[in-house]
């Protein structure tokens, strides 16, 4: 039987409400499983960045205590920032290496959820004839299975879950798994050590860390 607009109380109103909802969702849980993407959800963070790291080898560092957090400061010689909260962040540390000049840095793209991880996008900048050779040059391919816990890497690196107690930095003189092809050789000005620290308002997830490479 059907009901005249009149006649339908608020309380009608909410039940149907109820019954639409669940269903928009699902739409769009559908839409999203038919296109075959996986959902990025952003991930609240902040970074920093510079080019005057002590760190002379390309490596990626997880800190996820205190004394962890400062030591990561230590390394581009500045004094950690007072906001690091152990057991509720975790800070990320990339490290490019000793460059043959300037113009070079580290690009954070974005650090989003992916499923069980969080996952931290970057890109190494240069100087732009730098990077017109690069992108003339053949593609590089990032191969090598994912690295399991604190562990220095390249392109798809996973530096584990750097909660409370956890051992956090990067083991030293382990192998990158894959890096761009070297730049020219023309240094402009003095050499420089490009860094970024990102500090991601979670430490409930493992975190991956992914280098973009050029097109």
């Amino acid at each position: 039987m059907w009901l005249s607009s009149k006649s339908v109380s608020r309380t009608s109103r909410a039940a149907a409400y109820r019954r639409f909802v669940p269903a928009g969702i699902l739409a769009v849980g559908l839409a999203l499983a038919m296109g075959g993407g996986v959902l990025a959800q952003a991930v609240e963070a902040r970074h920093w960045r510079g080019v005057t790291a002590t760190t002379r080898q390309p490596e990626q560092v997880v800190a996820g205590t205190q004394a962890e957090w400062r030591a990561l400061w230590g390394r581009v010689g500045l004094p950690a920032p007072d906001m690091f909260e152990q057991g509720r962040m975790n800070a990320v540390g990339i490290f490019l290496g000793r460059r043959g000049g300037e113009g070079y840095a580290v690009n954070v793209l974005s650090t989003s959820r992916r499923r069980d991880r969080i996952v931290v996008v970057f890109e190494e900048r240069m100087p732009p004839d730098i990077m017109l050779a690069q992108r003339a040059a053949p593609r590089p391919v990032a191969s090598g299975p994912s690295l399991s816990g604190p562990s220095l890497g390249g392109a798809g690196t996973t530096l584990g879950p750097a909660g409370q107690g956890s051992a956090g930095f990067a083991a030293s003189g382990a192998p990158a798994i894959a890096s761009l092809p070297p730049p020219p050789s023309h240094p402009v000005g003095k050499p420089t050590s490009p860094w970024a620290i990102i500090l991601i308002h979670r430490a409930d997830l493992p975190i991956t860390v992914e280098q973009r490479l050029f097109r």
